[in-house]
């Protein structure tokens, strides 16, 4: 079953290929490259931005909690489109942007200063790079889908997967990357839909349609597995708090997040599209959910398990071509977020840790020159792990949970207080704290509280408070160079 593996490649390499070739004359600086020039219209960071956060969170990982949380795991995308995308692109975005930064560890250093800022590249490195990991491994698993496993997982797969993920950026960095995630945007909300109205014809000609499909979750008194308002401890637990805190915060200060609002050409140009940005983050969710609570429903299908449900149904029920256009679709969802985290870990490398700490006087051509291989090297730390091992759940966490007090410093020296003593205490107490409930998680946490993330948030927040407002510090670094400008306004008026 090489058709739709070959359909799904072509397609990817003649659309690389054409971004090059249209993109190429445009990259000629580091700025060109790793900010696009700061050139995106609107309509370019709206569209792009809706993909970078997609990944298979909003894909694989949605599909497969739903066969035991039901459809109220899709408050997943609905906080990420309606909190985490409005946030960074009304306030976190513009106010990266009004400290004329080319990377947030590099806003983190002129808040707190260079041992902040290489901490912060540190972990930015380390715990994106365990998210590109799954990026990979989710890719590698569309790729298997869609050549039925006639191509083996490892290495084959995964092999793939790197190329496609390193093509997507390397030959016009971000003007390529948003190019391209803007065009897939559209692929996958067309390819996802189409195989959703596919399926209901294949399901009123066999099942009875979704009244068959409702009918059997009833008879299994499961039919709360429909209701998008479930609000059970596990949905609330498991799917809200944890969506809305672990992305408002690790991906509050992560690059790869930021791309096409630090590449926009005005602060207007990042807010102006925030309803499409948000919605297309959304509805691009659905039918992969819907899709695998009809398939599980049906046991010559759900005997496949929910983690490979979605190729199952799409396999038996759709025209090949329509399958194949599915699994580019998810292909285009885990590609966008892999590529935009690389290409983040490739920009700090260059611009924060060879040039921030090693060589301060770079030149801009040294810098353009490094970005490429950087590149290749960012996506081999990705790859070469995920060929012996998947991510365990706990580690996921773990990586995600040290974004956390790193947000919170940051967002209270950009605008309340920026006091040095105060950040370091709350980063080491809380960092020791996660390292604590990963490893050793303490036998009277129960429940919700088992899972590091709850311990390190409060922590974070706690501690934070109560240590910025005891200990001493500056006003916010927003405060301070808004009474600068005042100052130097009134003293060109005088």
């Amino acid at each position: 079953m090489w058709g739709p593996l070959v359909i799904a490649v072509l397609y990817f390499v003649i659309l690389i290929g054409l971004a090059n070739y249209f993109l190429h004359s445009r990259v000629k600086t580091m700025i060109d490259f790793s900010m696009g020039g700061q050139s995106l219209t609107w309509g370019l960071v709206t569209l792009s931005l809706a993909l970078i956060p997609h990944g298979s969170g909003h894909t694989m990982s949605l599909w497969e909690s739903s066969a035991m949380l039901g459809a109220a795991v899709l408050w997943w995308p609905i906080i990420v489109g309606g909190a985490f995308l409005p946030i960074m692109m009304f306030w976190t975005g513009p106010w990266l942007r009004s400290l004329k930064v080319e990377t947030v560890p590099e806003a983190m250093g002129l808040i707190y200063g260079d041992k902040m800022r290489f901490l912060h590249c540190a972990i930015q490195i380390a715990t994106w790079t365990a998210i590109a990991m799954a990026e990979t491994l989710a890719t590698a698993g569309a790729i298997y889908g869609l050549c039925g496993g006639i191509l083996p997982y490892a290495p084959g797969c995964i092999l793939l997967a790197f190329f496609l993920m390193v093509g997507y950026i390397i030959f016009g960095g971000v003007l390529e990357l948003v190019w391209i995630s803007t065009i897939n945007v559209v692929v996958m909300t067309v390819g996802s839909y189409l195989a959703l109205f596919f399926l209901g014809t294949w399901l009123a000609a066999n099942v009875g349609g979704w009244e068959g499909i409702l009918n059997t979750y009833a008879q299994a008194n499961e039919l709360w597995k429909f209701d998008l308002f479930n609000f059970s401890p596990e949905i609330m637990f498991q799917v809200v708090i944890p969506v809305a805190v672990l992305h408002i915060c690790a991906g509050g200060v992560a690059q790869g997040m930021y791309i096409p609002l630090l590449s926009a050409r005005s602060d207007e140009d990042c807010r102006k599209g925030f309803w499409i940005c948000g919605l297309t983050n959304v509805i691009t969710c659905f039918p992969w959910v819907i899709i695998a609570l009809a398939g599980m429903a049906i046991p010559a299908f759900a005997a496949i398990g929910p983690k490979l449900i979605v190729m199952e149904v799409a396999l038996k029920t759709m025209p090949q071509w329509v399958y194949a256009l599915l699994m580019v679709s998810l292909l285009t969802s885990v590609l966008s977020t892999g590529s935009a985290i690389i290409m983040g870990n490739a920009t700090v490398f260059v611009n924060d840790i060879l040039k921030g700490a090693c060589n301060p006087k770079m030149s801009d051509v040294t810098r353009m020159k490094l970005m490429r291989p950087m590149i290749l090297v960012c996506g081999l730390l990705a790859a070469v792990p995920a060929l012996f091992a998947p991510i365990l759940f706990p580690v996921f966490l773990w990586a995600f949970s040290f974004g956390i007090p790193l947000f919170m410093i940051f967002l209270f020296g950009l605008v309340w207080k920026t006091s040095k003593p105060a950040a370091w205490i709350t980063i080491i107490t809380t960092y020791v704290v996660n390292f604590w409930w990963t490893f050793a998680t303490p036998a009277w946490a129960q429940g919700p509280w088992a899972l590091n993330m709850y311990p390190v948030t409060v922590c974070s927040v706690v501690l934070g408070v109560v240590l910025f407002t005891l200990l001493p510090g500056e006003p916010g670094l927003l405060k301070r160079n808004a009474d600068k400008k005042a100052a130097a306004l009134a003293a060109n008026n005088g």
